[in-house]
């Protein structure tokens, strides 16, 4: 089904050019976002529905500076899309690293995503 990678694709896209709404729109409305365990990292917890993710992202672009998600690598299953990639940013310095991000789809909607890092890197350089 590469019609769930392409919508994930798009979804990057979006939040690449700053447009949360296109990027938002993608997602199921009861959508839960999963970030890392650890409160050192922007984007940690567990964020439900669609305001829940556009307060999580705004927060993650005031706490990082020139943040930038770029994926790598596209790898589709029936209702998983897994996307391998590299997070980048400053804070008191700058930081490259990579992620997995695991999307799970219902219907053809993206329900759930698991999104794993370095948060050790990410917390250093932004000084938590």
């Amino acid at each position: 089904m590469p019609a769930n990678s392409d919508a994930v694709r798009r979804g990057y896209e979006a939040f690449g050019r700053g447009d949360m709404d296109g990027a938002l729109e993608l997602l199921a409305d009861d959508f839960e976002w999963q970030g890392p365990d650890s409160e050192r990292v922007p984007g940690s917890g567990t964020h439900r529905g669609k305001d829940e993710v556009r307060q999580l992202w705004q927060s993650m672009g005031s706490s990082v500076e020139d943040m930038r998600v770029e994926p790598d690598e596209f790898i589709e299953g029936e209702e998983t899309v897994v996307v391998l990639g590299h997070t980048s940013g400053r804070g008191r310095s700058e930081f490259k690293v990579p992620f997995v991000h695991v999307w799970r789809f219902e219907g053809g909607s993206p329900t759930r995503v698991q999104t794993l890092t370095d948060t050790a890197v990410v917390a250093d350089a932004l000084g938590n």
